[in-house]
């Protein structure tokens, strides 16, 4: 009866420490953690013939300016200053060029992580994902 009842233990031990261990903070979403800088990361043994990174510097909980810079081994530098709104708690990203007098270009993302060192979006209406990491925190970019 003892040896039955120290398996038990024994197993709801393992049980649990295989839980807590699973649980990640990379895994949570915590949408005040978009401000600042991010540079899309490719899966490995991708070759990149460039880099895009995105910055973002909130003026509300649900929105604020968003710089893309992106270089390209063939055509250069691009930067392009654009505006961002957050919906859905967060979780849904449009960034758009804002125009004056015409429709705005508007780029829309679901985002599926984020926390304060990684990012995942996934483009609506496609299964591609797309990750990033933090590179600059926005009181670096702010001073």
């Amino acid at each position: 009866m003892e040896k039955s009842r120290i398996w038990r233990l024994a197993l709801v031990l393992l049980v649990v420490s295989l839980l807590a261990s699973c649980s990640n903070d990379d895994e949570s979403f915590n949408a005040e953690q978009l401000g600042g800088t991010w540079e899309q990361i490719y899966d490995k043994g991708v070759v990149a013939e460039g880099y895009v990174e995105y910055t973002f510097v909130p003026q509300s909980p649900t929105g604020g300016h968003c710089t893309i810079h992106v270089y390209d081994v063939f055509a250069g530098d691009t930067t392009l200053q654009c505006a961002y709104a957050m919906v859905e708690e967060g979780r849904r990203l449009y960034i758009y060029e804002e125009m004056f007098g015409g429709n705005p270009q508007t780029q829309e993302y679901a985002i599926e992580k984020l926390s304060d060192r990684k990012m995942t979006w996934r483009p609506v209406g496609s299964d591609v994902l797309l990750n990033f990491k933090k590179t600059a925190s926005l009181a670096s970019i702010c001073h």
